[in-house]
């Protein structure tokens, strides 16, 4: 249901903005379908990567009760025993696993990890590919074969990549999977 109110909305946005000269103000109506439509968009593309294993909420409740299950497990709140529906279990899941991959980098010993330019490379092609920010990239793990070279496993969600990077932040190989 949301995706359809989301693309009703943007739609409407685009008809109206279309037929407006171009230097026209918008109106306060405009102003606020144009901003429930880049929230919608937003909040629909942040949890896109966090479904697992073909899961996608059914309706409304399942996505308010993934999202707080979401939020529980992220933050590392106990999981609520009262709640056995399978959005809170979903989302419980996703948010421990996304806590986890946020401070996986605190766990890699000194001399395992790579240069900020080799982070900051892979960091941009892999929220690329995913098409998310960077601030939804986390680091697992990083490993060096070569001198000046680097393999970084990086997360979006439960979607893993591995980047192999020059010191300089240069790509050298991307494929999916984990080290």
């Amino acid at each position: 249901m949301k995706p359809i109110v989301t693309t009703f909305a943007i739609v409407a946005l685009c008809l109206q903005l279309g037929a407006a000269p171009a230097a026209a103000e918008m109106n306060d109506d405009q102003k606020v379908a144009a901003a429930i439509a880049i929230l919608g968009i937003a909040a629909l593309a942040h949890h896109k990567h966090h479904y697992k294993d073909g899961y996608k909420p059914s309706d409304d409740v399942e996505t308010a009760e993934f999202e707080r299950g979401y939020r529980d497990g992220l933050h590392g709140y106990a999981y609520w025993e009262y709640s056995q529906t399978r959005g809170y279990v979903e989302g419980y899941r996703a948010g421990e696993n996304e806590r986890q991959n946020s401070v996986a980098h605190r766990r890699v010993d000194a001399d395992q990890k790579a240069p900020p330019m080799a982070y900051s490379g892979c960091a941009d092609i892999v929220a690329q590919n995913f098409a998310a920010s960077k601030n939804h990239v986390h680091f697992v793990k990083a490993r060096s074969p070569q001198k000046h070279k680097w393999e970084i496993e990086a997360t979006v969600g439960h979607e893993h990549m591995v980047c192999t990077m020059r010191d300089s932040g240069e790509l050298i190989d991307l494929r999916g999977g984990k080290l």
